[in-house]
């Protein structure tokens, strides 16, 4: 798919590149010994989790009886009418995982393990139905509350479809039919699908960690169905927090319609996590879900692009939010400025190329930081505080903002309705404004 996944995988290519790793032999061996002494200590892995219970033999262990039956498989079925009778026959059929929300029924998984890149001859809304034609299963009735939203509703997502027929297999080995509820794409690979608990029984909610408390070199354990390998279990580290991890931009063409994109909050692990994996758990060591796991970053043979444990997750935080807009609403009621914006670097590579540039950012060039308004929306917030194409955002309710994913992560921690206050600097100097967010695509 595109969107989130790709550009997370172009983030990660570019933070990785030129990174090289070199351990001595002697010091991995010492460093093992050492280890292993150290882990053998009770308490270690939090609460001393690993030598709790009835003969937990490892980390991994401990932390899969607690949090496994939480974790199901997701079978994705693609159907399609056979060429002489018509009759609906499977097309592709793809494997993932999703992790038990709540004892409703609902699941939270990643909108590519229940999405497809349309082919060319197929629209957005041609194969986007949640219900199966034909002689498929019945999908289950309506989940419970909240919304009842479609995926396909919302802006369109062009060369997006989904499967005719999606079931859950259970920690018990049953499958059982689920429905799509909502999905979030092309803002996070999250979506959510719903079991009726009448035919599912008694399911056991995730437990969700406070995922910003997440500290690298923590233990961790992926979950989930690798290469359709129901529930594998495996053993890893926090390698780092990437909550600043975001798509590059190349330099903005003239009248380009969009510059600027979204962050991507992300938790990188080295615990293996391959297809499969997608929308499985990534857990702590006390069986907590810390994350969502989304994508796997490989070499693609390139001389610089070789390396391995480069594995993420969507962080538990947002996973929480996340899906509990999409039950309730439909649709994540993510807040709006209603601008585009660039970082001083862009404008500097445009303004190389033109004089004219130089002219019209000359106050991003001078205060070479903060997030440079490219274009601004008519009608929202931003146009209604009078803010202008060439301002640039230096502040945001007290916080500095020295670059567009400064401005992007404040903003995307606030609510829509909520008020903040910018500090903008212009040709006129800089001036205080408070502004009202709008929610997103209203």
């Amino acid at each position: 798919m595109k969107g989130f996944r790709e550009g997370a995988r172009r983030a990660v290519r570019r933070l990785a590149g030129g990174w090289a790793l070199a351990l001595l032999a002697g010091v991995v061996g010492g460093l093992v010994g050492a280890g292993a002494a150290w882990l053998a200590k009770p308490g270690i892995l939090g609460a001393g989790l690993w030598l709790a219970g009835p003969a937990a033999s490892s980390p991994a262990e401990a932390i899969h009886r607690i949090a496994g039956p939480s974790v199901v498989g997701v079978i994705s079925t693609y159907l399609r009418p056979h060429p002489v009778t018509g009759a609906p026959v499977v097309a592709a059929r793809a494997t993932g995982s999703g992790v038990i929300f709540d004892a409703r029924g609902f699941i939270v998984t990643n909108h590519h393990v229940v999405s497809m890149p349309a082919p060319p001859e197929t629209t957005a809304g041609g194969s986007g139905s949640a219900s199966a034609p034909g002689g498929a299963p019945s999908p289950p009735a309506s989940p419970p509350g909240g919304s009842q939203g479609r995926a396909g509703s919302g802006p369109a997502r062009p060369r997006d479809i989904h499967p005719q027929r999606i079931e859950i297999l259970l920690p018990s080995g049953r499958r059982v039919p689920a429905r799509l509820v909502a999905e979030d794409y092309p803002y996070s690979d999250l979506a959510v699908l719903w079991v009726d608990p009448r035919r599912a029984g008694p399911l056991q909610p995730a437990t969700f960690a406070d995922s910003d408390r997440v500290r690298v070199g923590q233990w961790v354990a992926a979950i989930g169905s690798p290469a359709g390998l129901f529930r594998s279990v495996s053993l890893g580290i926090v390698s780092g927090v990437r909550e600043e991890l975001f798509q590059p931009m190349p330099p903005p063409a003239a009248g380009a319609p969009v510059v600027g994109e979204r962050i991507f909050r992300l938790i990188q692990t080295d615990a293996a996590i391959n297809p499969g994996n997608s929308g499985g758990a990534l857990v702590d060591a006390r069986g907590r879900v810390i994350g969502i796991n989304t994508v796997k970053i490989a070499g693609s043979g390139g001389s610089q692009d070789h390396f391995e444990g480069l594995g993420f997750a969507i962080p538990a935080n947002d996973v929480r939010r996340i899906a509990g807009d999409l039950i309730r609403y439909g649709r994540v009621r993510r807040p709006s400025l209603g601008v585009e914006v660039v970082d001083v670097v862009q404008v500097t590579a445009l303004a190389r190329e033109d004089p004219a540039w130089a002219l019209e950012f000359a106050t991003a060039l001078a205060r070479g930081r903060g997030a440079v308004i490219w274009r601004v929306e008519p009608g929202s917030p931003a146009a209604r505080a009078g803010l202008a194409r060439g301002e640039v955002v230096v502040g945001c309710d007290g916080e500095p903002v020295h670059d567009t994913v400064d401005l992007l992560r404040i903003i995307d921690g606030k609510a829509a309705g909520q008020q903040v206050t910018l500090e903008v600097a212009g040709a006129a100097g800089t001036r205080r404004i408070q502004v009202t967010l709008a929610e997103l695509g209203t």
